[in-house]
């Protein structure tokens, strides 16, 4: 699984957390030496795997994944699987959770923005924010205690109305009041996304606004899945694959994803997959993170 992949050094961005295009290109050396890499459409025809088979997939439609990886994959001769939600790829809205990412990279102590959150929310007219700090002030697998806290607060934790004024307060302050210019520097246009997929590539569902959709209503659930599938009719894919914003899933969520007609549904639980075994609407997914960038690394 990746997100972004671009150069920090020297760039606008030094402090957002992505991947080196060197450290990508080592990653599949690696990858070639130790695994078989195959095709999405290899785990929907139903013929036999190779052994130790591997699938690239890339989550939220950015300008990297045409820009940077879609090259090296075709150089290679090798396929990716790509999700993009709808409001970024066709609206050009910035998605919230981008929003969030680009105001920690702004800063230079992220750990911070916990306070200034707490601030916000008094200012929303939450008086103590400790019941908040105490159920959601502990570090996950990638981010320290403070910054997890914010992640968690301004992705799902806070009322909806409440999370879109605070993230949108938090990005005018600290990263550019032009939205709409940023998004088009941020994401894939789906002309390009046509142009991958010409090249080989395919495309799946992630969401309508990339919503934890394990926390979503049934009506919220159901525009996600809708806006899943218009984005893919818009780059001319059909639905079979769906990556869950977040891992965030559950019965109802891959109930939803299934009856829309997706077939196979990628979550974020850092593991290797058995296809003998594995429900097809949960495959978990290693971080990229999680393996070597060094192609002489042993297997």
């Amino acid at each position: 699984m990746y997100h972004y992949v671009r150069p920090l050094a020297g760039s606008a961005w030094p402090r957002l957390k992505a991947l080196e295009p060197e450290r990508f290109r080592g990653q599949l050396d690696w990858l070639a030496r130790h695994y078989n890499l195959i095709a999405p459409a290899a785990l929907l025809e139903g013929a036999e795997l190779p052994p130790r088979p591997c699938l690239l997939t890339f989550d939220d439609g950015y300008c990297d994944h045409h820009d940077r990886v879609f090259p090296l994959l075709v150089e290679r001769g090798l396929g990716g699987l790509f999700f993009a939600p709808r409001s970024s790829l066709l609206d050009r809205k910035v998605l919230e959770v981008n929003k969030i990412q680009f105001t920690l990279a702004s800063l230079e102590r992220p750990e911070a923005l916990a306070g200034e959150l707490d601030g916000l929310l008094r200012a929303e007219g939450l008086a103590d924010p400790g019941p908040l700090r105490a159920a959601h002030l502990h570090p996950n697998r990638f981010d320290d205690a403070e910054v997890a806290y914010a992640k968690r607060l301004l992705q799902h934790a806070l009322p909806a109305e409440v999370r879109t004024r605070v993230v949108d307060a938090l990005f005018r302050r600290h990263v550019t009041a032009d939205e709409a210019g940023f998004a088009e520097e941020l994401y894939l246009s789906p002309a390009q996304a046509r142009a991958m997929r010409a090249g080989g590539m395919e495309f799946g569902g992630h969401g309508d606004r990339h919503l934890w959709h394990g926390e979503c209503s049934a009506e919220d659930l159901a525009a996600e899945v809708a806006g899943s599938l218009a984005a893919l009719a818009a780059v001319g894919a059909p639905a079979r694959f769906y990556s869950y914003p977040f891992g965030s899933e559950g019965p109802a969520v891959r109930a939803a994803v299934g009856a829309a007609g997706f077939a196979i549904g990628f979550t974020v639980e850092p593991a290797v997959c058995n296809p003998a075994t594995v429900d097809p609407l949960r495959i978990p997914r290693l971080d990229t993170n999680d393996l070597p960038h060094d192609p002489g690394a042993g297997g």
